[in-house]
């Protein structure tokens, strides 16, 4: 009998992530109920090119400032249980990749299934495919020795004692969005003093209620109905939303000495918000910005007028 994905209740999800939260060794619980129940590990595939759509967006951006893919080193935050997107990366053709993560998610059998997935279905442009599987016991070792993937986790990315100036590219793929909003500005604070500067970040952050994904009985806009209190109960920190927006973010990258060069961004539609009661905390925000589900980010350093040595690349 072949396996059904669970549907699982918003708030079912939210009473099982407190518990992951709280418990000892909740992120393997959590691990067994997104392979076994749920069945959302190891993702699905079906095809790369859409399912990859946000990682390929980064490498084409990449492309149109630089030209020198291959000698690039990478920092990517948020690497997740399978490193999808350093894998897709590297048969993009990058050789020097830092994947770090505040938690340390990656299971060599979901590596795996990537890697296998990609053997068949690799992304549009690429220039190889990886060939060789990882072992958990082995895990950072075999990453960086077959796909130069530093793999670093649990990790810091408001300090990661990097040399300043050694990064040429930052990419995040829905990640800043479950980040609290001060160690956001850490993280950005910290990008700014090691990448290049002639440097490039490309961010795609998706505002949507994330618990909507999963549970078609709500919207995109569902959390909007809880002030900051009631929406704590909801938000623990393995499944943490901050429910920022690009204005929010356009005053980080700002503080922090970074220039925004494109910013697209996507709204959802007036009758899905309509539908949802406005908290007293979203009450005095503007409509086009409760409206937006993500953005697109491409930033570069703005030129510090005494520029630090750097210490050169990693």
């Amino acid at each position: 009998m072949a396996h059904r994905d669970v549907k699982v209740g918003w708030r079912a999800k939210a009473l099982a992530f407190n518990v992951f939260d709280r418990v000892p060794f909740g992120e393997n619980l959590y691990y067994f109920m997104q392979k076994n129940i749920t069945h959302t590990v190891p993702r699905k595939l079906v095809p790369t090119a859409k399912v990859g759509l946000p990682q390929t967006r980064h490498i084409h951006t990449i492309n149109r400032y630089r030209s020198d893919l291959d000698t690039l080193t990478l920092l990517e935050i948020g690497a997740g249980w399978d490193l999808y997107a350093n894998l897709l990366y590297y048969c993009m053709g990058l050789n020097h990749q830092i994947a770090i993560d505040i938690r340390r998610w990656a299971h060599a059998e979901a590596i795996n299934a990537i890697i296998t997935y990609l053997q068949k279905d690799p992304p549009e442009g690429y220039v190889r495919v990886p060939r060789i599987l990882i072992s958990d016991d082995h895990l950072e070792k075999d990453l960086l020795e077959n796909y130069g993937i530093r793999y670093m986790a649990p990790f810091d990315a408001r300090d990661t004692k990097l040399p300043s100036g050694s990064i040429d590219v930052i990419t995040t793929t829905s990640v800043f969005e479950h980040i609290p909003a001060d160690a956001c500005d850490g993280i950005i604070k910290e990008f700014r003093r090691i990448i290049h500067k002639d440097g490039l970040m490309s961010h795609t952050i998706d505002y949507s209620d994330h618990y909507a994904h999963a549970d078609p009985n709500i919207s995109d806009y569902n959390y909007l109905r809880y002030n900051d209190s009631q929406w704590k109960i909801f938000n623990p920190s393995i499944h943490y939303q901050n429910r920022l927006r690009t204005a929010d973010y356009d005053k980080m990258f700002a503080a922090n000495g970074f220039k925004i060069v494109e910013a697209g961004v996507w709204s959802g539609s007036e009758d899905d918000l309509n539908q949802v009661p406005i908290s007293q905390t979203f009450k005095d925000m503007d409509r086009s910005a409760l409206l937006e589900l993500g953005c697109h980010y491409v930033v570069q350093p703005i030129a510090d007028e005494n520029p630090s040595s750097s210490n050169g690349l990693i």
